[in-house]
Parts: C-alpha cells; sequence; structure tokens
C-alpha cells in the first residue's frame, strides 16, 4: 500500500492533461417588472406633486402631472405587452403538454392579436376559464388600454361637442378619484379631470393584479411578488 501524501497540481499540469472545452453563456431580458417598477415611480411622483399643490388653484404643476399621469399608463400597458411575451417566449414551460409544432402554430396565431385577446385565447388554449369581461381586474385592465391609446392617438375635440373622449370618461367613472383641481362644472373627465394620482394607483394596482391572477390559473409564482416594496404607486 502506497504511503499516504500530497499531490501539487500547478495551472500548466492542469490545461496540459484536461480536455479543454468552450463555455458559452446564454441571456435573455425581461421588461414586464421593469416597465411596472418604472410606472410605480412615476405615480409616486404624480403624488407628490398633488399633495405638494393641493391647497393652490391650478396652475403649471399641473403639466407635471399630465407627464406623469401619461408615462404611468404607457408604462402600465408596456409591462402587460412585455409580460404575456416573456411567458409566449418560454412556450415549453407555459404550454408543457402540447407538442412544440402545435405550440409555435398557436403563438403564430396569437401575434397579430390585441393584448388582452393574447391573455384570453392562451388560457382557453390551455382549457382555463378566460378572464370575466364584466370584472375587475379585466374590466380596470381594458379601461386602462383604451386610456393609453387615446393618449397616443389622441384626437382632439370641443369639450362641449365630445364623442370619442365622452365615451372614454364614462368608463373611467367609479375608478378612481378624479383631479381635486377641477370639477365637474369646469372641466371633462377625459383629458382632463382624469389626471389625479388615483388616476396611477389605479392603474398600477389594477395590472399587476390583472398580471398575478394569470400567473396563479397557469400554477407560476408572481414575478411581481418580491418586488412589492418598489411598485407601491
Amino acid at each position: 500500500m502506497s504511503k499516504s501524501g500530497s499531490i501539487t497540481l500547478t495551472p500548466n499540469d492542469i490545461v496540459s492533461n484536461s480536455e479543454v472545452g468552450e463555455v458559452k453563456l446564454r441571456q435573455k431580458s425581461a421588461f414586464a417588472v421593469q416597465h411596472m417598477m418604472a410606472a410605480a415611480r412615476f405615480s409616486r411622483q404624480c403624488g407628490e406633486v398633488q399633495k405638494e399643490n393641493i391647497e393652490k388653484d391650478l396652475g403649471p404643476f399641473f403639466d407635471e402631472q399630465i407627464s406623469c399621469v401619461s408615462a404611468t399608463i404607457m408604462l402600465c400597458v408596456a409591462s402587460l405587452e412585455s409580460n404575456i411575451n416573456e411567458y409566449l417566449s418560454e412556450a415549453e414551460k407555459l404550454f408543457p403538454n402540447i407538442s412544440k409544432p402545435a405550440r409555435d402554430q398557436f403563438i403564430a396565431l396569437l401575434e397579430p392579436l390585441s393584448v388582452l385577446d393574447k391573455y384570453q385565447k392562451t388560457l382557453s388554449f390551455k382549457g382555463f376559464s378566460s378572464f370575466d369581461k364584466g370584472r375587475d381586474p379585466f374590466q380596470s385592465v381594458d379601461a386602462i388600454i383604451t386610456l393609453r391609446n387615446e393618449l397616443v392617438h389622441f384626437h382632439p375635440e370641443w369639450h362641449d361637442e365630445q364623442e370619442r373622449h365622452n365615451k372614454l370618461g364614462k368608463k373611467l367613472i367609479g375608478k378612481f378619484e378624479f383631479s381635486p383641481f377641477m370639477n365637474e362644472t369646469n372641466a371633462v373627465i377625459f383629458p382632463q379631470r382624469f389626471i389625479s394620482h388615483g388616476c396611477t394607483e389605479w392603474a398600477v394596482e389594477s395590472c399587476i393584479k390583472f398580471m398575478d391572477k394569470f400567473a396563479v390559473l397557469n400554477e407560476f409564482e408572481s414575478k411581481f411578488e418580491r418586488f412589492s416594496d418598489r411598485l407601491v404607486g
């Protein structure tokens, strides 16, 4: 039996006596959480501006609130769109019992659909119940997407001859507290009275609830829960 002892290996010994292979690391970025954290930040900023000026007449600060509200709404919808695309990018996890050709064909069919249809069709494809369109969080998220679309593709209207804007305004009634700086006698809901911290809080909370519910229905963990301290609107 040989005596026990220590063996010393140098880096040169390891290289010369080992089979060296190439290791590649792959990365994939996701933005659903990042978009929502940015939305929450703009929402908090909106609240700070509102609180600081609550006793004042309408003034230049309202321009900052408009910016914060617009940014919050657009980022909330960006998070919704990124979220479903992230799930679909890992189709083998989302549809574990479906063949790859069937998955690929289904995802191709989803591509031209609206963001809410993508969520609904995915649930149906898996045999799950879709979101109830007449209840929250679907109803609020649908209003948020409509609000985003009207901001992005804005159509000016006379306030005393509203059509598109009045239709959207009615969808927002009862969803959140309107601006404390305006009332129904001197302003219209859209595009004036909806500018408020109440609007941004509602948008952030509603979209997170919607995406969390989608995760639960698919038996996935929430992407947002561990960032809850940074997602307060």
